[in-house]
C-alpha cells in the first residue's frame, strides 16, 4: 500500500512538474485564448470613432453602361444606449429629404434598428431584419453593409498574411441564420491600421458574390476610410462611395438622432457646408 501511495505521488509531482513546465516554457499557454474577438473589436473601434463626426458621402452607381450619382451627409455619435448614425440625402433635388437612421444597441444581443424617412411616402418605416438587406439607392450596398460591424461569436481567425500590400489578419464570419443573405464573409484587416483591406462576401450557395474595398486617409489623426467599392462579381455592376469633407470636431444634436424627427432631418443645418459644395464630376 505504501508503495502504491508513494508511486500515486510521484505520478502526480511528474504531472505537475509537466503542466508547470509547459506554462514556463510557452507562456502563451497559460493564457491561450481565440484572439479573434479581440481582433474584431479593435476593428469595429477603428471603423467606428466614439468621437462625434459628420461627413459628405457621393454614392457612384455604374451599372449596364450608366452611371447614377447621389450626394448624402452622414453624422454619427455614441449615445449611453449605443451608437446611432444618421444620413440624409441632399443631391439630386428631387430626392433630397430622404433619410435614414441606424441605431446599435450597447446590448449585442438586440438587433440593430434601421429607420427611413421617405417624403413622397409621407410615413415613418421601420425596417426588419429582411428588410436590412434592401439595396440602397439601387447600389451593391444594402442597408446593413452599410450599418455597425456586429459584434457576434462567429468570427474565426483564419491566419496573417500579405494582401493587398498590407500585412492583414484574415478573418471569417459565418453570418447567423436570421441574417442569411450572405451565407460567410471573409474581411482582411490591416496589423497596422485595424481598418478593413478588403471584405468578400458568399451568396447561400457559397460562392463568391461581392468584394468590398477600402482606401484609407488620416483625418484630424483619425484612419478613416475615404473610398470604398463593392463590386457584385456576379451581376457585374459596381458602386464607389467617395467620402469627403470628414470632421470630427463637431457639437452634434441629440435631436438629429431621434427616430421621430427623422422626417425634418434634411433641415439641420449641419448639413448646409455639405450641400453646397458640388459633388466629383460636376
Amino acid at each position: 500500500m505504501q508503495v502504491q501511495r508513494m508511486t500515486r505521488t510521484l505520478r502526480g509531482n511528474i504531472l505537475i512538474a509537466l503542466v508547470t513546465y509547459l506554462f514556463v516554457t510557452f507562456p502563451g499557454l497559460a493564457g491561450a485564448q481565440d484572439p479573434t474577438m479581440d481582433v474584431v473589436k479593435k476593428m469595429k473601434e477603428a471603423f467606428e470613432p466614439v468621437k462625434p463626426s459628420t461627413r459628405r458621402v457621393v454614392l457612384t452607381v455604374n451599372s449596364e453602361g450608366e452611371t447614377v450619382q447621389f450626394v448624402s451627409g452622414q453624422a454619427r455619435k455614441q449615445f449611453p444606449d449605443g451608437k446611432r448614425m444618421v444620413v440624409v440625402l441632399l443631391q439630386p433635388t428631387d430626392l433630397k429629404g430622404n433619410n435614414y437612421l441606424v441605431t446599435e444597441p450597447t446590448d449585442m444581443s438586440k438587433p440593430s434598428s434601421v429607420w427611413a424617412w421617405v417624403p413622397f411616402l409621407r410615413r415613418l418605416r421601420t425596417f426588419t431584419p429582411v428588410d436590412a438587406y434592401e439595396h440602397y439607392m439601387g447600389s451593391d450596398f444594402t442597408f446593413a453593409d452599410l450599418g455597425f460591424v456586429r459584434l457576434h461569436p462567429n468570427y474565426k481567425l483564419l491566419g496573417e498574411e500579405a494582401h493587398g500590400g498590407k500585412q492583414t489578419y484574415k478573418i471569417e464570419e459565418t453570418v447567423p441564420k436570421e441574417r442569411a443573405y450572405y451565407s460567410r464573409v471573409v474581411t482582411w484587416v490591416d496589423k497596422a491600421t485595424l481598418l478593413p483591406v478588403q471584405r468578400d462576401y458568399y451568396d447561400p450557395a457559397g460562392t463568391l458574390w461581392k468584394t468590398e474595398t477600402f482606401e484609407v486617409t488620416v483625418i484630424d489623426g483619425v484612419p478613416t476610410p475615404t473610398r470604398i467599392e463593392m463590386k457584385d462579381l456576379q451581376g457585374k455592376t459596381s458602386t464607389v462611395q467617395q467620402i469627403d469633407n470628414v470632421s470630427y470636431a463637431v457639437d452634434l444634436p441629440d435631436a438629429l438622432f431621434d427616430p421621430m424627427k427623422l422626417p425634418i432631418a434634411a433641415d439641420s443645418p449641419v448639413w448646409q457646408s455639405l450641400a453646397a459644395k458640388p459633388a466629383p464630376g460636376k
